[in-house]
């Protein structure tokens, strides 16, 4: 497990061994708004030489000030992009040895649905909209399943992406506090936010479609009628290209 508090994820451990019995379960501490934490993360677990099986690439972040980190990156940005990007590209051989099998799971969101794909990757034009900039980096992550499943096609490891559904979560009330107030009778539990995810560590890779963006352990479009989001090969290998260079990969 990787968390940003120490306690809260030491707590989420014990929870997890007391409920299962299983005391194989380790956390790593690391803000993934820092690139050189998910660094040292990954360093970290390099060394140990273990093969990685699943990653599920979970953290997300909507914040609705335009807020730059210490490395200089917008910060939604920092952690649902550029982290996303930085511990899965170099977690690569680890995963490679976990094949045939191996996947990735990205959290990203069905609020992606309505963002165009766009070089703008920190919201630098226009006035700063953090629910806008938050569909933005989801829109990202599903195209980046894309290029990675392209990229390592025959590697034997599937690359997924997914939308949990509209989750009751403390992030939700924090980030979107009228949209939960709304909706609460309706939103999902944890439970259900986490049914996909789970479903996708689980199912035999050549039983899925690498690339693709799942909702309710189905296959779903990742583009609506008259959304106009529709992207080319060369946009998104642009917008790969420009991730991999802030990224310094």
């Amino acid at each position: 497990m990787i968390c940003r508090n120490k306690e809260r994820g030491e707590a989420a451990v014990s929870r997890i061994k007391s409920e299962t019995g299983n005391e194989n379960v380790h956390l790593k501490v690391c803000d993934m708004s820092s690139l050189d934490q998910v660094r040292r993360c990954v360093e970290e677990f390099s060394h140990s030489d273990f093969a990685l099986h699943a990653l599920v690439n979970n953290a997300g972040l909507m914040e609705h000030k335009r807020v730059i980190t210490a490395e200089g990156l917008e910060l939604n940005f920092a952690v649902n992009v550029a982290a996303v990007y930085t511990m899965t590209e170099l977690l690569l051989p680890q995963l490679k040895k976990g094949a045939p099998g191996a996947r990735v799971i990205t959290v990203a969101s069905g609020g992606m649905l309505t963002s165009p794909l766009m070089n703008d990757l920190q919201y630098e034009k226009g006035k700063f909209n953090g629910h806008a900039q938050y569909a933005r980096n989801k829109r990202i992550q599903v195209a980046l399943t894309e290029k990675w499943a392209e990229d390592h096609k025959g590697s034997g490891v599937g690359f997924y992406s997914m939308h949990p559904g509209w989750v009751d979560t403390p992030a939700v009330s924090t980030s979107m506090p009228q949209f939960q107030k709304t909706l609460q009778n309706q939103l999902r539990t944890a439970d259900q936010g986490a049914d996909t995810v789970i479903w996708l560590t689980t199912q035999p890779n050549e039983l899925l479609k690498s690339g693709a963006f799942y909702f309710d352990r189905m296959e779903v479009t990742k583009h609506l009628p008259l959304c106009w989001t529709t992207y080319s090969s060369q946009l998104l290998n642009s917008v790969v290209d420009s991730i991999k260079s802030i990224c310094k990969i």
